[in-house]
């Protein structure tokens, strides 16, 4: 990052200064919520989380060499007192933003947003020095990290923005001032905390109140609720989108080739990655490389290039099975486009589908739904994790485990050579630990 100056952090926060004098007129080089990886010259940043309160480790930070604390309590190094330290590390998250005047693409939805993200970064990589999102950084704590990963040299940004609760968006977009505002679709997930799709859709869509004047708005054209966004360049398989898929070949597990045509032009693309849902993904990636002015044949090298991240819809060839690793998350939108790949796989198939979490009073449903459209695409076994997914999995003549332990005791004698096995469940499941016996067997 560049280096921030004390004094004008102080007055940003509006918080109250406890240090020396001199202190105020140098700056911090880098920030840390993580005294673990923390490095010296750095601003950290306290949180309190359900288990660790970031307090606790002010005397680590600073035996780390940070220079300088946030802090909602007083402590005897220095620091700014502020009520609330995530609030004022995202006050100092946006002036740092402020700083570039580059296009930033916030990307945004319930299913599909880390793949986008992979998949824009990977277009806009052929033309410019690109800053993108890593790992699980879409939070309130996350997003700041990544703003503040800004360099004079970037040229664009591309930023994943995700939440659970009303809000929560709307403070995510507010310091990161989106220039392209990008929406996945509307599913279930984190249904449990917006009541509906129709409230999804409102918390999702707190971006564009911050969309940067001038810029531009891509959505899943496919989507019932995205489609009505005023303005949209839509993206999808309708013929009525803006850029629209003329046609399509899925090549088993091992990727995927399509035509993507809009009025005056087509251009086809490969993709190592299966999956309807991934030619969406691609499409909004193209429509975004469109809105940046890529070259059509620089679209079409980022995209063949593009490999799936760890965990999302990985395909790896084992020496006794093929595994599709998609563990990282679950809600019922993402099960069934995993469901469809692998129902389009040889020989036998297997899921293991581990319980999907914060769908509320509808949880049950959604597990029951799940597991009767496995049933129904031909899933050969069914196999459930969890307390909603023992009992939806039987009901689709399925075998259901309380716990994974259960399951992974039973697993050896369940599987056999050559089965293609699906992983997928919500990250509280930890299904992590299945794929890892998997691979032992």
């Amino acid at each position: 990052m560049i280096p921030f100056l004390i004094q004008k952090a102080v007055e940003l926060v509006g918080g109250r200064y406890v240090g020396s004098e001199a202190l105020l007129r140098e700056s911090f080089e880098s920030v840390s919520i993580d005294t673990r990886t923390m490095a010296p010259g750095a601003l950290y940043v306290p949180v309190r989380g359900d288990v660790f309160d970031g307090h606790r480790f002010i005397p680590q930070a600073f035996e780390k060499g940070a220079k300088l604390s946030l802090s909602e309590v007083d402590v005897p190094y220095p620091h700014i007192l502020v009520k609330d330290c995530v609030q004022a590390f995202q006050v100092l998250a946006h002036a740092y933003r402020c700083q570039f005047q580059i296009p930033l693409v916030g990307i945004t939805g319930s299913a599909g947003k880390t793949t986008t993200r992979g998949m824009v970064s990977a277009v806009l990589s052929t033309a410019y020095k690109t800053h993108s999102t890593t790992g699980n950084l879409n939070n309130q704590t996350g997003v700041p990290q990544v703003l503040f990963g800004l360099m004079p040299e970037h040229e664009c940004a591309v930023v994943e923005m995700g939440t659970n609760h009303f809000g929560e968006i709307d403070a995510l977009a507010a310091m990161s001032e989106p220039t392209i505002c990008l929406f996945t679709n509307i599913g279930e997930a984190h249904i449990e905390f917006f009541g509906s799709r129709e409230g999804i859709f409102r918390g999702k869509t707190e971006m564009l109140a911050h969309m940067r004047p001038g810029g531009r708005i891509i959505a899943n054209g496919d989507d019932e609720y995205l489609r009505t966004i005023p303005g949209a360049f839509t993206y999808g398989f309708s013929k009525d989108c803006d850029l629209r898929v003329g046609d399509a070949r899925e090549d088993d597990l091992f990727g995927a080739s399509f035509t993507a045509c809009w009025d005056g032009g087509c251009l086809p693309i490969q993709l190592q990655v299966p999956g309807h849902h991934m030619i969406l993904n691609a499409l909004s990636a193209i429509a975004v490389g469109f809105a940046l002015k890529v070259p059509p044949e620089k679209i079409q090298a980022g995209l063949s290039s593009f490999a799936p991240i760890s965990g999302r819809m990985a395909v790896e060839k084992l020496s006794r099975f093929t595994l599709l690793n998609d563990v990282y998350n679950a809600n019922p939108t993402s099960m069934e486009a995993s469901l469809q790949v692998l129902s389009r796989a040889p020989g036998r198939k297997v899921c293991i589908l581990g319980d999907m979490l914060e769908l509320g009073d509808q949880g049950i449903a959604f597990h029951e739904r799940i597991a009767k459209e496995a049933s129904r695409l031909g899933i050969d076994l069914i196999l459930g994790v969890g307390p909603l997914f023992e009992q939806a999995v039987q009901k689709a003549s399925g075998q259901g485990f309380l716990t994974q332990d259960a399951l992974l005791e039973a697993l050896p004698c369940l599987l056999r050579e050559g089965d293609t096995i699906l992983v997928k469940g919500s990250r509280g499941m930890h299904l992590e630990n299945a794929v890892a016996c998997i691979h032992a067997l």
